[in-house]
């Protein structure tokens, strides 16, 4: 799996397309993802935390949302990924990682 990397982290900005919870070895259970489509068009998957994790700091994105990932886009099982860092909707910022890529969950 690949470590992530503080580094080469990047914002995207994109719409939400679909929130899909699914087992997922990024988070060792049950994960909770993205499914974005960037300004360019492109969709791509990002990996948010354990879904367990996300129901506690009450996340509540949702289809049709613009947001900004902070994170470091990879490939992972053969396709484009992101490991989200950060997400922003307007005021609201969801942390799945500290600055240095660890995961908070």
């Amino acid at each position: 799996m690949p470590k992530y990397d503080p580094a080469a982290e990047s914002v995207f900005k994109g719409t939400i397309e679909e929130m899909r919870d699914r087992r997922c070895p990024v988070s060792g259970g049950i994960g909770s993802h993205i499914l974005l489509r960037l300004e360019n068009g492109t969709l791509i998957e990002v990996h948010l935390a354990t879904t367990e994790f996300t129901k506690i700091i009450e996340m509540d994105l949702r289809k049709a949302d613009r947001v900004e990932v902070t994170g470091f886009k990879t490939e992972f099982e053969g396709v484009p990924t992101i490991f989200a860092r950060a997400v922003k909707r307007g005021i609201d910022e969801f942390v799945f990682r500290d600055k240095d890529g660890k995961a908070v969950w």
